[in-house]
């Protein structure tokens, strides 16, 4: 993505930025390397094609799908949703995710 920022930012380092407002029922989903980085029992990378292609489902259905492929790594996983107008949220709080050290 043109003008991505990476989630590890370095001190002193000047980055271009860019700015994008969200349709009402779009979301935005970011997630750590420990998504793609995932690796099966092959030495298979879970990799950016996969992840491309379950970026649409919900944050917890990612991390499940990469700890399923072979968690190795922590992962994180954001989704930001925004609301039709007079919607409401049905996420009452959220609570981390933690699989097994």
């Amino acid at each position: 993505m043109p003008n991505a920022l990476p989630l590890g930012i370095v001190s002193g380092t000047t980055y271009e930025t860019s700015q994008f407002q969200l349709r009402p029922g779009s979301r935005l989903t970011f997630y750590s390397d420990g998504v793609v980085e995932a690796q099966n029992e092959k030495g298979e990378l879970f990799g950016f094609e996969r992840g491309q292609q379950i970026s649409t489902r919900p944050a917890a259905a990612i991390v499940e799908a990469a700890k399923r492929f072979g968690q190795s790594d922590d992962i994180t996983v954001v989704t930001i949703e925004r609301l039709a107008t007079g919607q409401e949220s049905t996420i009452g709080h959220i609570e981390p995710v933690l699989a097994p050290a």
